[in-house]
């Protein structure tokens, strides 16, 4: 029985080296780079919807959407009874604070009632400005999305050929081409989350923002078209 040991290891060692190697590991990069000019182009395209989303959150913040600067100056024209002056200064502003609030001062003669539908149809008209800028990082990750998907259903069509003239193919010739040709579509599910996410997050903060705006600028013209009315 002891004799029989060596013999036993010797065989299990001559075994494991005539069994194959693992295949080593590829990198990331390495993965993208067999996807050809799909993998390098979802690439930069995520580097775009990245920047894009950087910008549209810059947009929202609230010293760009209304500057307290701006608020106390306009407070301070309305409550001084300087109309005009307020007026000017929010269309000078070139902020959305200023524009509705210079919507809702533009009927001053009309009464409270028209100033304050005008503001309304002020906040939803930058509303839809900026949601429709928003919106290009969904209409990005669908792109996004499809990109992947040609990539994938080209690269399976060209392992298909290559597996079609092999003599005798084997399993791993399968798996390799397949893991290549998944690639693309993890890539392109990758960004367009990202794209996404970024999209659902900002569009409520927008939708937050505008809101806020709203409710400020209409206090403002309340005060103008109680200044107006003791005129």
């Amino acid at each position: 029985m002891t004799a029989l040991l060596p013999t036993a290891w010797t065989a299990l060692a001559r075994m494991l080296a005539a069994a194959p190697a693992f295949p080593e590991r590829r990198s990331f990069a390495q993965l993208v780079m067999c996807t050809g000019f799909v993998g390098p182009m979802m690439m930069l395209l995520g580097v775009i919807a990245l920047v894009l989303a950087v910008r549209r959150w810059i947009e929202l913040r609230p010293g760009r959407l209304a500057p307290e600067g701006l608020q106390r100056a306009l407070e301070g024209r309305l409550h001084g009874g300087e109309l005009d002056a307020g007026l000017e200064l929010a269309i000078q502003s070139r902020t959305v604070f200023g524009d509705v609030v210079a919507s809702g001062l533009h009927l001053r003669g009309a009464g409270l009632d028209e100033m304050l539908a005008n503001v309304e149809r002020a906040t939803t008209r930058e509303s839809l400005r900026l949601g429709n800028r928003v919106a290009n990082l969904a209409r990005l990750g669908g792109i996004v999305l499809l990109i992947g998907l040609f990539g994938t259903l080209t690269s399976l069509m060209n392992t298909l050929q290559v597996i079609e003239v092999l003599k005798d193919p084997t399993v791993n010739d399968f798996v390799t081409g397949f893991s290549e040709s998944l690639v693309c579509v993890v890539l392109g599910l990758f960004v367009a989350l990202f794209c996404f996410v970024a999209f659902f997050w900002l569009d409520a903060r927008l939708t937050q923002r505008t809101l806020a705006v709203r409710d400020v600028a209409e206090d403002l013209v309340r005060d103008a078209a109680d200044r107006t009315s003791r005129r």
